[in-house]
């Protein structure tokens, strides 16, 4: 297999990990972009693929179905890299800001239980992307900004005294309306400084809500400290426009050397696509 030109352009290595996204056994809407079925299974296959580390893409770690997923990372001895948030909402339709009060509290005890298994599983913290909802335009727009600001501040103490963060997610504006871009994101922890709270990106939505991708890593540069990878159309990387070498040669440049997570939709199936995206990536760094 010839060298990748991308290589070529460095001595060193690129001290970036691969991980991928598998989803505990009580996720089951088919909109989750992460691996489903028995998950000691695929977090033995993701191991022996090559695989450095998974995300958990969790729904509610009080759901009896998820009892034994601390122990199935035992017994594989994969490292969890983040915990992810997107079931809560896309299964559940809790999440941290909306207008009724019963569907805030639940976001917000979702988002502790969330942030303790993170803590127990040694992971980075709980990504936080749609589970923190979108702020209501007209008369209850000053009142859900407050919301929503309230609620990541809390969630924020609350990694922080379990020594792990939450890491804001730009997400696509048809999802939400607080934090569409790289830019804000990078803008949003500045303002905050918090040690609780983190920045992340997404190439998927970068692709849909930054101008550059190349820039918008630029722009945030050190504040980034998690990366997801899919590609244009949510698929493996390859399989759409995005030109992933000049967001690597980016994430160099600015010096991350974190994870790059893949959350794709498993087509044409999982097996194959997870090894598509682990060689498609090893041959960038």
């Amino acid at each position: 297999m010839p060298l990748s030109p991308y290589k070529l352009e460095y001595s060193d290595p690129a001290g970036m990990k691969l991980a991928y996204v598998i989803a505990t056994p009580e996720v089951r809407s088919p909109l989750m972009p992460g691996v489903r079925g028995v998950f000691a299974d695929n977090l033995q296959f993701l191991k022996d693929l090559g695989y450095e580390a998974v995300e958990v893409a969790m729904r509610d770690p009080h759901d009896p179905e998820a009892a034994n997923v601390a122990a199935d990372f035992e017994r594989v001895g994969l490292p969890a890299a983040m915990i992810g948030s997107a079931p809560s909402e896309l299964q559940d339709g809790v999440m941290l800001c909306h207008p009724d009060e019963a569907v805030r509290e639940a976001g917000a005890g979702r988002m502790r239980a969330l942030i303790d298994m993170a803590a127990r599983l040694g992971a980075l913290g709980v990504n936080i992307g749609r589970f923190r909802g979108t702020r209501t335009p007209g008369d209850l727009w000053e009142a859900s900004t407050g919301w929503m600001q309230d609620a990541l501040k809390a969630g924020g103490d609350y990694a922080a005294e379990k020594g792990v963060k939450i890491y804001i997610e730009p997400y696509n504006r048809y999802e939400t309306n607080f934090i569409n871009t790289v830019g804000q994101g990078a803008d949003y922890v500045r303002e905050m400084d918090h040690p609780g709270i983190a920045l992340m990106i997404d190439t998927c939505w970068m692709n849909s809500e930054d101008a550059s991708l190349p820039g918008a890593v630029f722009g945030a540069g050190q504040l980034i400290e998690y990366v997801h990878i899919a590609d244009s159309n949510r698929c493996y990387p390859g399989a759409g426009h995005i030109h992933f070498g000049d967001i690597v040669r980016a994430l160099r440049h600015v010096g991350y050397k974190g994870y790059l997570t893949v959350q794709i939709d498993q087509k044409p199936a999982f097996k194959f696509v997870a090894k598509r995206s682990l060689d498609y990536m090893k041959c960038l760094l």
